[in-house]
C-alpha cells in the first residue's frame, strides 16, 4: 500500500533526472502527499515527455456516480491486467509519480507510528502508475493510481505491500513507452524495490494529518 509519500526535490532536478521534456505547471515541494490531492505525474507522448498534475484516486472512465465510487489510489501490479477498473489501460495509460520518499505506519503498543522510507542515496524516484480521463459537463478530470507490489525486506515489518519504485532509466523507458513495449514486457518492472538500496526511520506523528504539509513531517524521532 502507499497512502502518503513526499516530494521535496527541487523541480529542475526532476526535469534533468528523468528527462522531462515539458513541465505543464509550476510544482512546490510537498512533505505529506495525500490521496485526492494533486500529484506530480509524467506520461510519454512519442519521445516527448510531459509532467503535470492528475487527481490521486483513479475513477475508471466508465463510472457513472462518481459520488458513490470510491478512488482507487493503490492497484496491485499482479491483477491489474484482469482487474475491469485497470485492463483497459494496462497497454496505452502507463505513467509514472514523482516522489523521494513514502510513509507507512507501523502498529507498535497500541500505537500507530508513522516510518519514512527513502532511497539509501536520498535520491528522487518514480512509482510506476496507470491513469484515466473522466469528462463531465465539458470538464475534464486526469486520475492516477499508484501501482503495488509485495513488500521487500525492509518494508515488510511495518507493511506487507509497497509502492513499485523504478530508479533504472530502462525501467523506467519500458513502462512509459507504450508504443514500444507492450504490457507484457513493461510488467517485468513491476517488482520490489531492492532493500539493501533503502533506508527507513521513524518520523513525528505530526504526518497523520493531510493538513500538516511541512519540513516537521519527514524530521527524524529519536
Amino acid at each position: 500500500m502507499c497512502g502518503r509519500y513526499t516530494l521535496t526535490t527541487p523541480i529542475d532536478q526532476l526535469m534533468e533526472e528523468f528527462m522531462i521534456d515539458q513541465m505543464v505547471e509550476e510544482w512546490g515541494i510537498r512533505y505529506n502527499i495525500a490521496p485526492s490531492q494533486s500529484i506530480l505525474t509524467m506520461i510519454q507522448n512519442g519521445k516527448s515527455r510531459r509532467a503535470g498534475p492528475t487527481k490521486w484516486g483513479l475513477t475508471p472512465f466508465w463510472v457513472k456516480n462518481k459520488k458513490r465510487f470510491t478512488p482507487l489510489i493503490n492497484a496491485r501490479s499482479e491483477t491489474i491486467g484482469e482487474k475491469p477498473s485497470f485492463k483497459h489501460l494496462i497497454n496505452k495509460n502507463r505513467a509514472v509519480i514523482m516522489a523521494d520518499s513514502f510513509y507507512e505506519w507501523k502498529q507498535e503498543n497500541g500505537e500507530k507510528l508513522p516510518i519514512r522510507f527513502t532511497l539509501e542515496n536520498g535520491e528522487p524516484f518514480v512509482f510506476a502508475a496507470l491513469w484515466d480521463k473522466q469528462t463531465e459537463d465539458g470538464e475534464v478530470t486526469i486520475t492516477s493510481t499508484i501501482l503495488t507490489t509485495e513488500a521487500n525486506e525492509l518494508v515488510q515489518p511495518v507493511h506487507k505491500r509497497m509502492p513499485v519504485i523504478l530508479t533504472n532509466k530502462e525501467d523506467i523507458a519500458a513502462w512509459l513507452e507504450t508504443d514500444n513495449y507492450s504490457f507484457n514486457d513493461a510488467s517485468k518492472v513491476l517488482q520490489p524495490y531492492d532493500h539493501y538500496k533503502m533506508k527507513s526511520y521513524p518520523v513525528s506523528k505530526v504526518v497523520n494529518s493531510p493538513s500538516n504539509d511541512s519540513i516537521s513531517c519527514i524530521q527524524r524521532m529519536s
